[in-house]
């Protein structure tokens, strides 16, 4: 092997572009500037291609302004790289999820398969009931479909999001992967190991250790807390937080470098993106409130008082102004006194430099207390 086949890359993964959550305008942009760091990223660190692992969109329900972003984004870095970076996708659960309904839908559209068309990205995918010689061809640029492509000395394969039992498929896929072409194997998936993650299932680690004679890096997608096992497998996790546990997740990309030596030797970087800033708060109530503007106020001169060392200067764009989850505990208020979530979170970004409130109410309740104890 020579010097001039080393090469490195950029794997993310859970991007969820076109998210609007909390239905907040800076949110959403939160999604696309995080992307557009990431091909920053690439331009700084000079790679030779960018690794996307599912999950680039949110689901296929995208506001067309910021699907114009997006495409906008696409095409300024394709220019100003000169086509020499590409951006090398499968399709997660997401990309294929109507949102409204949370269902997925098998009639083959999704925003990375549009991309594709317009030459933006390479989208690969197996067709995987064929033969396994026949399941990973060579990506093809006039259709714009394939299953595996050659970056240098990299041979990089990928398919689509398999369901909630891939591992079906596994043994199928290392039968298709080639072991005696020299290059070092990328296989990009769109799966959980178990237990990486509380509560949230999986596929068995022994069960995926079958690709480990065929794959030097398998690249993972879909968990959102970032974890590597065995030095081979690599998941990032989500790009930006997608909901209140993501913000307590390690999470980022990985910039890999490969050395063609006599093996490869491969070195892995964890980078953290700029992400959106977030603070947690708890206020306990120790009388009952029976009135609605003093439990008010008293919650605003709370926050007033904790957070006085806010920046003021800064504009809600700037991901350093921070979302607040602020959990109310203690003595619940009176039953005439309904807490107005929606009023007091508009009252508090607007009276602190907050670009979002979201309230979670944990109050005691003695009745249930007593039932647990009988």
């Amino acid at each position: 092997m020579s010097t001039n086949s080393n090469f490195s890359f950029i794997h993310t993964s859970d991007i969820h572009l076109g998210s609007n959550q909390y239905r907040n305008d800076y949110r959403a942009n939160d999604f696309i500037r995080v992307f557009q760091e990431i091909l920053n990223l690439g331009i700084i660190h000079h790679v030779d291609f960018i690794l996307l692992g599912g999950d680039v969109f949110t689901s296929l329900e995208v506001l067309p302004e910021n699907l114009t972003k997006i495409v906008e984004i696409l095409k300024y870095f394709k220019s100003t790289t000169k086509e020499s970076i590409p951006l090398i996708a499968i399709e997660g659960n997401h990309d294929i999820r109507k949102y409204s309904r949370g269902t997925r839908v098998n009639h083959g559209q999704s925003w990375l398969k549009f991309l594709a068309s317009l030459g933006l990205i390479i989208l690969l995918d197996a067709n995987i009931n064929d033969p396994p010689e026949q399941m990973f061809p060579k990506y093809d640029f006039t259709l714009k479909k394939g299953g595996k492509i050659r970056v240098k000395s990299a041979m990089i394969y990928g398919t689509r999001y398999l369901g909630q039992n891939p591992e079906e498929y596994l043994l199928k896929i290392r039968d298709a992967i080639k072991v005696d072409d020299g290059l070092f194997h990328i296989l990009i998936q769109h799966f959980g190991i178990q237990g990486q993650m509380e509560n949230v299932p999986g596929i068995e680690f022994q069960k995926v250790q079958i690709l480990k004679d065929r794959v030097d890096y398998l690249a993972l997608g879909h968990f959102h807390l970032q974890f590597t096992l065995d030095d081979w497998i690599y998941n990032p996790g989500s790009s930006e937080a997608t909901c209140s546990v993501d913000f307590s997740y390690k999470r980022g990309i990985f910039l890999v470098n490969v050395l063609s030596m006599n093996k490869y030797v491969k070195r892995v970087y964890p980078i953290v993106l700029r992400n959106r800033n977030f603070i947690w708060k708890t206020i306990y109530f120790n009388k009952q409130f029976k009135d609605k503007e003093k439990l008010n106020r008293f919650i605003v001169q709370k926050l007033k008082n904790s957070l006085k060392n806010l920046r003021t200067d800064l504009e809600p764009s700037d991901p350093k102004v921070p979302i607040l989850f602020l959990s109310l505990k203690g003595i619940k208020p009176a039953k005439s006194i309904k807490i107005d979530e929606k009023y007091l979170s508009k009252i508090l970004s607007e009276t602190l430099p907050l670009v979002e409130v979201r309230i979670y109410q944990k109050f005691k309740n003695p009745l249930k207390t007593i039932d647990k104890f009988f």
